[in-house]
């Protein structure tokens, strides 16, 4: 017949106290901390599907943020070829009127100037910045 002394029983009892102890208190952490796996150890499949998700969501953020970024580009860079579009049609008005025989001297310098100016709104909008510190159309 096998004999336990009472220290043994006591050191047994003990570790069964100390584990349910342990038990406990990983069961509280998960509690209040709203998540299932708080270490890596707790369960290492679970741990690395949610770092695969956790990066994944980081490639999607970067995506997002690269995506509203060409947004933004495109549509400046068409607002800018609308506004071309206009002063090119400016300039061909202005040329139209240079060619009527009955303007003077002072109003074909009048002419002249407005086709400058006009020329200087274009190459402006032609050299215009992305707001990322690159030119818009990049030498296009």
């Amino acid at each position: 017949m096998l004999r336990l002394s009472t220290n043994q029983s006591f050191d047994s009892g003990l570790e069964r106290l100390q584990q349910r102890q342990r038990e406990l208190t990983d069961s509280q952490e998960r509690l209040t901390s709203g998540k299932r796996v708080a270490r890596a150890s707790d369960d290492p499949a679970a741990a690395a599907r949610a770092e695969r998700a956790l990066a994944a969501m980081t490639r999607h953020d970067a995506s997002q943020r690269a995506l509203d970024a060409s947004r933004s580009v495109l549509t400046l860079t068409e607002s800018t070829l609308g506004e071309s579009g206009d002063l090119l049609q400016q300039v061909r008005e202005a040329l139209l009127s240079a060619g009527n025989g009955s303007y003077s001297d002072s109003e074909r310098r009048v002419v002249a100037e407005r086709l400058q100016a006009l020329r200087g709104q274009l190459l402006s909008a032609a050299n215009r910045g992305d707001g990322a510190g690159a030119y818009l159309f990049g030498g296009q």
